[in-house]
């Protein structure tokens, strides 16, 4: 199989898939997802890091990773985020297709009203779904 361009840009009908730990109670199938899932880390300098969909990814393949609780994946569509002013990119990884960041919420601007709102609204209106959650295979 030949290897996908990660460059790309990204279209507005991709989704887009967040990892979410398990272990942090970011997610319950009742309560929603929390905004906090979106909310950028100490590292997260130009964005916070999603997964790009099909040809990429799939929901299951965004849910591995590191976390002995595993992962829910939160999934979103490209265009709804654009059309909120929510901007993305592709920013490719070595060794993880597809990974691009929405470069919207960072490390600087996290704890401002717009970012804060930006959370909220990622959450609770433009997450399409949640599935999960998953498990790394030992």
């Amino acid at each position: 199989m030949p290897e996908l361009d990660d460059t790309i840009p990204i279209g507005d009908d991709e989704l887009l898939f967040r990892r979410v730990p398990v272990s942090m109670n970011w997610y319950d199938a009742s309560a929603g997802l929390s905004p906090l899932a979106f909310r950028p880390r100490d590292g997260d300098a130009t964005g916070i890091s999603v997964l790009r969909g099909a040809p990429y990814n799939t929901p299951e393949a965004a849910g591995r990773g590191p976390s002995k609780k595993g992962y829910f994946v939160a999934i979103l569509r490209a265009g709804n985020l654009r059309k909120n002013g929510i901007l993305m990119q592709p920013a490719p990884m070595e060794g993880t297709s597809g990974h691009a960041e929405i470069t919207s919420l960072t490390a600087a601007n996290r704890e401002s009203d717009e970012a804060r709102a930006m959370m909220v609204k990622l959450a609770h209106e433009l997450c399409l779904h949640v599935e999960g959650p998953f498990q790394t295979p030992e």
